[in-house]
């Protein structure tokens, strides 16, 4: 099975499901994966949640879901964690089988569990948006995200470690390290690898200096999580802290005199996607954490939300008159995060916090940018809080000018209409997913630079067009003295033939590309920032087009995207 960097947790959820229907057809390797379970549960019978890690390291390591040593380092983190949601919920491991093995039986889902909390007042008319005039004063906004350092990087290792999870850096395990005779099948560049592996430190602070010294007009920074590598069995809460610490202090030597406003992402969390509400015992709190966060970031986030910042990792900022930015912490939305098993509704209170700052700057006038880290849509978005967010966004659209996300490492765009489950109906907003600085897994490393509507009487503060630049991995590493970076292109309007920076043109452009072949590959090239990117046939072009309507997860609004005669 090929190994992915969701598995550890995916062992982990399916480890809190319910039990497998009986009677289905099952593979051998099933059946053996559901002997384990039941031997581990004959040996410490009502004790089977106290060793539930030790079960999915041993079924980990049975079923080569990764190296030994991977396998007990990585799951050994998830623990105490996945014991306390055992023990407060009273759940089996019966379904563990579920997810380590493909065609192994299916499990009931808590994660899909929706809940709904009141949206206040009444709507008020719909202000229609329109093309923005030219003339007016504009704000240019750096947009950076996923940086994914990774601290080990080492130029001339392996690159295409096909039987790991992670390449570009020494073997974890002990026993690996002194093997000799070992061919090098493709050496890891000087300034990166498109592949599974993350960007040295060195790559981000050359990254900052060409920024720094080309786009010398640039206002502010959104920074919208993600600074830790994928090695997620390696996290520690010590060196995720220096992390934060080392990289808002690089930033700041680059750009000493412009605000950084920043995003919880889930690479956060120790272990990955963990945001441990307060309902948990103390052992999970977040402190460690949010508290660094606050440090870290002081100059960009104002005294009054210092406090609110080391509770759940949310903040609200005026950096203009007319302007609010609200970064709201959406680990609390994860469904990998399994603390959410135990209560996902409004955890420590971040969605009716968030609703809450709407409606304030809907009754004061004020425009709203929202920055986070993982689309509702997403695999990752749970359904509960992605709904909630996506009526918020319906309910406020007069007041939402922008959303700023990241996560998906791709270039991307996730569309919101009036009636969640119609893409037929009008379009009413977009989230603007950000391309990464990580490689991770064949990206060529990029950076977006947004044009705004402001700072003015009057102004609205939207997006009128963004320029993005590209770091040629393979070219720049035949000459890595001379780093160049490009202009991918200079304007997405004009990429794209968009009329306009209006919800209704990027519906639209999605209606395009189902039969412009040409304007699609332009989309997949984009994508990955570059010329190589994998072939496509028609289901994963209607796959992909799918994704972007998706804000939340609805198959409805992907109805026109099917195949004649398919389901």
């Amino acid at each position: 099975m090929l190994f992915q960097l969701w598995l550890f947790p995916a062992l982990i959820a399916a480890a809190l499901g319910h039990s497998i229907p009986l009677g289905e057809a099952i593979s051998q390797e099933c059946l053996e994966c559901r002997v384990t379970v039941d031997l581990y549960e004959k040996e410490y019978g009502d004790k089977t949640t106290d060793h539930i890690g030790e079960l999915l390291i041993d079924l980990c390591i049975s079923f080569k879901v990764e190296t030994n040593y991977i396998c007990r380092a990585g799951l050994s983190n998830y623990k105490e964690e996945i014991e306390y949601v055992l023990d407060t919920t009273l759940t089996t491991p019966k379904q563990i089988c579920s997810l380590v093995l493909d065609n192994c039986g299916k499990f009931f889902d808590p994660m899909n569990v929706t809940w709904q909390l009141p949206m206040p007042g009444s709507k008020p008319p719909v202000i229609p948006k329109t093309v923005i005039k030219p003339g007016q004063h504009t704000l240019k906004v750096l947009h950076l995200t996923d940086i994914h350092i990774d601290r080990d990087y080492v130029v001339g290792s392996e690159a295409q470690c096909s039987n790991k999870a992670f390449c570009c850096r020494p073997d974890d395990d002990p026993n690996e390290l002194n093997k000799e005779g070992v061919d090098i099948v493709e050496p890891a560049g000087y300034w990166g690898t498109r592949g599974k592996c993350d960007v040295p430190f060195w790559f981000v602070d050359n990254m900052l200096q060409q920024i720094a010294e080309t786009h010398k007009d640039v206002d502010y920074i959104y920074l919208t999580g993600d600074l830790e590598s994928h090695a997620v069995w390696d996290y520690t809460k010590e060196a995720h802290a220096d992390r934060i610490r080392n990289i808002s202090a690089l930033i700041r030597s680059h750009f000493p005199d412009k605000k950084v406003y920043f995003a919880v992402g889930n690479h956060e969390g120790v272990p990955m996607d963990s945001f441990a509400p307060h309902f948990t015992p103390a052992k999970f709190n977040m402190s460690w954490l949010y508290d660094t966060i606050a440090d870290s970031w002081k100059d960009s986030i104002p005294s009054d939300q210092v406090n609110l910042v080391k509770y759940n990792g949310c903040f609200m900022v005026k950096p203009f008159p007319g302007l609010r930015i609200i970064s709201l912490n959406n680990g609390y939305g994860d469904t990998m995060n399994f603390f959410l098993m135990v209560n996902q509704t409004d955890p420590d209170n971040s969605m009716s916090w968030f609703i809450k700052q709407l409606d304030d700057a809907e009754k004061a006038g004020d425009k709203v940018h929202v920055i986070a880290h993982i689309p509702g849509g997403t695999p990752e978005g749970m359904e509960g809080f992605s709904l909630n967010y996506y009526r918020a966004m319906i309910r406020y659209e007069n007041t939402v000018a922008g959303q700023f996300f990241g996560h998906v490492h791709a270039e991307l765009f996730y569309m919101f209409y009036e009636n969640p489950n119609s893409a037929q109906s009008r379009p009413v907003d977009v989230v603007y997913s950000a391309p990464s600085v990580t490689t991770y897994s064949r990206y060529n490393p990029a950076y977006r630079i947004y044009t705004i509507d402001g700072n003015y009487i009057g102004s609205t503060f939207r997006v009128i067009d963004w320029e993005e630049y590209v770091f040629d991995m393979k070219e720049n590493n035949k000459n890595p003295q001379k780093p160049t970076w490009q202009t991918l292109y200079s304007s997405v309007l004009q990429e794209y033939g968009l009329k306009g920076n209006l919800p209704s043109e990027w519906s639209n452009l999605i209606n395009r590309m189902k039969t412009d072949d040409a304007l699609f590959n332009k989309f997949m090239k984009n994508y990955y920032r570059s010329t190589e990117f994998p072939d496509w046939d028609e289901d994963s072009r209607l796959e992909r087009l799918c994704s972007l309507r998706k804000s939340h997860h609805s198959e409805e609004l992907c109805s026109d995207l099917k195949k004649a005669g398919s389901a």
